[in-house]
């Protein structure tokens, strides 16, 4: 059974949570991730760096208009400087934005180096919520002959999902096929619901952990909250971890993606619990306080 070998804490990390403790270094390589059945030409080269591409899906649909929208665009402009320097130096994290609708569109035509991207354009809500059609899109996008193509090793994915309401199309059959591709069944995935009427059980879904679907109720716990879900799987997913299992091997692609889930489930326990509060009746709850 692989346990978790503490080595020596990284003291140049300033955007570390306060209450981060994933500060560890590689004692057995990760696997490279690729797509099954197809072969990498570069699996016998010494890359000079790794990468990691942190998606995010916004819902831009029409009931996110107002502060909603408004919260969520400014608080993507505080965020993009957070996130240059959260993997390790020998780490690319890239970044990777689709707004959906009742259309969906790649802000991002490609990845790009998060310190290559730090103007934030701002979105626009209008439409309904084609959820379905977005996670359909993010698995053709999940392909070592699309956006995930850099020319070295690669971290799993992180996948960020953020939405306010209920998909109006086939959400179950886009999911089912997104989870049929390798890189989404490796990567980290989180998910926000924004307000009272989001469908958490779809977030939920989406997650495969419901630890790893939040809910805000106002723009203030919007803002807090996506900065912790963002940086927190970022500094996890772009970062190695020591692993060992007792037989010299590297760890399988499933354990590494369960190690990292596990330790992105604890440190989103502990921040979440500082920005929602001690747990009470969700019945109480105004989950549109502030919008």
């Amino acid at each position: 059974m692989p346990k978790w070998v503490d080595l020596n804490e990284l003291d140049d990390d300033e955007i570390l949570l306060k209450k981060n403790r994933m500060s560890r270094s590689l004692t057995i390589e990760e696997p490279e991730y690729t797509d099954a059945g197809e072969e990498d030409f570069l699996d016998t080269m010494e890359p000079a760096k790794k990468s990691m591409t942190i998606f995010f899906l916004i819902d831009v649909s029409g009931s996110m208009k107002g502060t909603k929208i408004g919260s969520l665009n400014s608080t993507m402009e505080e965020l993009l400087p957070s996130l240059v320097g959260v993997g390790e130096a020998s780490t690319d994290v890239k970044i990777a934005i689709m707004k959906f609708s009742t259309d969906v569109e790649w802000v991002t035509p490609q990845p790009v180096r998060i310190e290559e991207y730090q103007y934030w354009n701002r979105l626009e809500a209008d439409g309904l919520t084609f959820m379905g059609d977005a996670f359909l899109e993010l698995s053709r996008k999940l392909s070592r002959s699309s956006f995930l193509s850099s020319p070295s090793l690669s971290f799993a994915p992180v996948i960020f999902l953020l939405s306010d309401g209920s998909p109006n199309d086939d959400w179950k059959k886009g999911l089912e096929t997104l989870k049929q591709n390798k890189w989404f069944q490796h990567a980290l995935k989180i998910a926000l619901g924004i307000g009272s009427k989001v469908n958490m059980d779809v977030l939920r879904e989406f997650t495969g952990n419901e630890e790893l679907a939040v809910k805000a109720k106002n723009a203030d716990q919007l803002r807090e909250l996506i900065k912790l879900l963002a940086i927190t799987s970022s500094q996890i997913g772009s970062r190695s971890l020591a692993l060992v299992d007792g037989t010299g091997n590297q760890p399988a692609a499933e354990t590494v993606a369960r190690a990292k889930q596990q330790v992105l489930v604890e440190e989103i326990r502990a921040g979440a619990k500082d920005i929602l509060g001690e747990a009470v009746d969700p019945e109480a709850v105004n989950y549109d306080e502030g919008w």
